[in-house]
C-alpha cells in the first residue's frame, strides 16, 4: 500500500469553513417511470428508501467490434434485486428491454454491444427496491472510460470543456427515454463568442431514441474552447459528452454525464501539478449575470513563496480556462480545488488533467461535484480488476484529523480490507490509497470515514495503455442537503 498525505495550511482550513458555510434482450416499446425527487445535480446513490429506483446512463459507443460498453449493477443488499434494462439506440434502432435479477452481494454486468449495435447506446435501469446502483464502462481503444448512472431526467444539460483540435471528435449524445417527442435547443460557446445554429432550435429528439451530435461536423472544427448548453422546451432528457483527442495536447477518450445546473461552488480532488503535467479548468457561466470565481488549493503543504490566485472574472455566456501553472508557489503532488462565486449558482466547471503516460501523454476530463456530496461515506460499484497504485484520491473536508476504511462488498456483507483500514488522513489533507490487495479485485467497494470526504478513482485505461481515466465515486446520499434548481 501506498498512502501519500498532505495537509492544508490552517489559513486555507479558514477560508474552506468560511466557503463551506456560504455552500452549504427483445425489441418492445417502453415507457419510462419517472419519480418525485429532489433536485441533484450529480449522480449519488440511497440506501434508506426500498421504492423502485430508475437511473439514467449517458449512453456508450456500440457501432462495432472495436468499441463497446458495460451496464452495472451492484447489489450490495442481502436480498435479490430485480429490475429491467431498458437500452436505447441512435441510427433509428427500437429500444431493447432485458429483465434483470442481481444475486444478494453480487454484480450484474449487462455488455451493450451483444446486445444492440448503434453509434451509441444509453440505458434506463428500473429497479424494484432502493438498494442497488448503476454505473456504465465505456470499452473505446484510446481508453476505457467509467462513470455512474444518474436517478433523474432534466431539461437543461450544460458542458464546459469541449475540444476539437487536430481532427479531435466531441460527440454530444441525447437520450430521451420517454414516450413523448423532446424539443431542444443548443447552442456552442467558443473563445470568438456564442454560436445557435438554426438545425438545433427546436430540434426534435425521438421518444425512446438518441440523437447524436457531432460537435465539430457543424462549423466548429479546431477549436480548443467549446462549451455547450442544451435547453429543452419540452420534455426531459440525459445528456452525455464523448470526447476523442488525436492532438493539441491531448490524447485519449472521455465520456460522461452533463452538468444539469450550474452551481456557487465546485469542488476537485484528483488535481495534480508537476513536471509534463498540465491542469486546466475550463468555466462555463450559462446565466445572464456576470459572474467571479474564487479559487483555493486545498490539501498541500503551502509555503511563503504561494500565492493564492486572484479572483476570476467569468461573465455572462463566456467560458474561460484558467491553467493551474499560473499558480505562484504551487508545490508539486495531489491536490484539491475548490471554486466558489459566494453568490447565485452561475457555473459549471470542468477539469482537464493530461499527464505523461509512458512515451507519450494521457488526457481525462472530470465534471466537478457540489457541496451537497460533502459526505463520510461513498462507494465503488465499478473499481478495478488488478493491482492500480494511486486508484483513491481522498480529500478531508473537516478541520479534524480522521481515518479512512476501505470495505469489499461480498458474499458476508461489507469487509474491511486488513490492509486498507484506519488510514491516517490529516486535517483538511488528501491522500492517494493503493487498490493492490488482491480481496478488492473484481469488487464494489465502499470508502467511509467519520468526517466527511471527497473521492475520486484514477482507473486504468485498459488495452495495455498507461496513463489513468478519472472520475468521481458515488456518494452514499442520506445526509445530502439537495436544494432546487436554480432560474436562469
Amino acid at each position: 500500500m501506498n498512502v501519500r498525505s498532505s495537509i492544508v495550511s490552517a489559513v486555507v482550513v479558514a477560508g474552506l469553513a468560511a466557503t463551506v458555510a456560504a455552500g452549504r434482450t427483445s425489441p418492445a416499446a417502453t415507457t419510462a417511470r419517472f419519480g418525485a425527487v429532489p433536485f441533484a445535480s450529480r449522480p449519488y446513490a440511497s440506501h434508506r428508501t426500498p421504492i423502485t429506483t430508475t437511473w439514467y446512463c449517458p449512453g456508450v459507443p456500440a457501432g462495432d467490434s472495436t468499441v463497446g460498453g458495460d451496464i452495472v449493477v451492484p447489489n450490495p443488499s442481502s436480498i435479490p434485486l430485480e429490475g429491467r434494462i431498458t437500452l436505447f439506440a441512435s441510427d433509428g434502432i427500437a429500444p431493447i428491454v432485458q429483465d434483470i435479477t442481481v444475486a444478494a452481494r453480487q454484480t450484474f454486468t449487462l455488455s451493450v454491444g451483444k446486445a444492440v449495435q448503434a453509434t451509441f447506446v444509453s440505458a434506463m435501469v428500473e429497479l424494484d427496491g432502493g438498494e442497488g446502483m448503476v454505473e456504465q464502462r465505456a470499452l473505446f481503444p484510446a481508453g476505457n472510460a467509467v462513470a455512474s448512472c444518474t436517478t433523474q431526467t432534466s431539461p437543461t444539460w450544460y458542458f464546459a470543456d469541449g475540444f476539437t483540435v487536430d481532427g479531435s471528435t466531441d460527440q454530444i449524445i441525447l437520450t430521451n427515454p420517454s414516450s413523448d417527442t423532446a424539443s431542444v435547443d443548443m447552442a456552442f460557446i467558443t473563445a470568438s463568442g456564442k454560436r445557435e445554429p438554426s438545425a438545433f432550435q427546436g430540434d426534435s429528439v425521438p421518444p425512446h431514441s438518441v440523437k447524436v451530435v457531432s460537435v465539430a461536423d457543424n462549423g466548429l472544427k479546431d477549436e480548443s474552447v467549446i462549451a455547450v448548453q442544451v435547453i429543452a422546451s419540452r420534455g426531459q432528457l440525459i445528456v452525455g459528452r464523448a470526447q476523442h483527442y488525436f492532438g493539441g495536447h491531448r490524447l485519449g477518450y472521455s465520456l460522461g454525464l452533463g452538468a444539469p445546473a450550474p452551481s456557487e461552488q465546485v469542488w476537485f480532488v484528483g488535481g495534480e501539478s508537476g513536471t509534463g503535467i498540465t491542469e486546466q479548468y475550463v468555466m462555463f457561466n450559462p446565466t445572464a449575470q456576470d459572474a467571479t470565481v474564487d479559487v483555493t488549493v486545498l490539501g498541500l503543504p503551502l509555503t511563503s513563496a504561494f500565492s493564492a490566485p486572484p479572483s476570476i472574472p467569468v461573465p455572462a455566456g463566456e467560458v474561460v480556462t484558467f491553467d493551474t501553472t499560473t499558480i505562484t508557489g504551487l508545490p508539486p503532488g495531489v491536490h484539491a480545488m475548490v471554486f466558489s462565486t459566494l453568490a447565485a449558482p452561475s457555473v459549471v466547471i470542468e477539469r482537464v488533467l493530461t499527464k505523461p503516460a509512458g512515451d507519450k501523454i494521457a488526457t481525462t476530463v472530470v465534471m466537478g461535484t457540489t457541496a451537497e456530496y460533502v459526505v463520510p461515506r461513498w462507494y465503488l460499484p465499478i473499481g478495478v480488476d488488478a493491482a492500480t497504485e494511486k486508484a483513491l484520491v481522498v480529500y478531508n473536508v473537516d478541520g479534524v484529523d480522521t481515518t479512512v476504511t476501505v470495505k469489499a462488498i461480498g458474499p458476508g456483507g461489507e469487509v474491511a480490507v486488513p490492509s486498507l483500514t484506519d488510514i491516517a488522513l490529516p486535517a483538511a489533507g488528501v491522500i492517494t490509497i493503493d487498490l493492490t490487495d488482491p480481496s478488492v479485485f473484481g469488487r464494489s467497494l465502499v470508502i467511509e470515514s467519520a468526517q466527511r470526504l471527497l473521492v475520486e478513482r484514477m482507473l486504468s485505461r485498459g488495452h495495455d495503455l498507461r496513463g489513468r481515466s478519472g472520475s468521481w465515486a458515488l456518494p452514499e446520499c442520506g445526509p445530502c442537503n439537495f436544494s432546487s434548481p436554480p432560474s436562469l
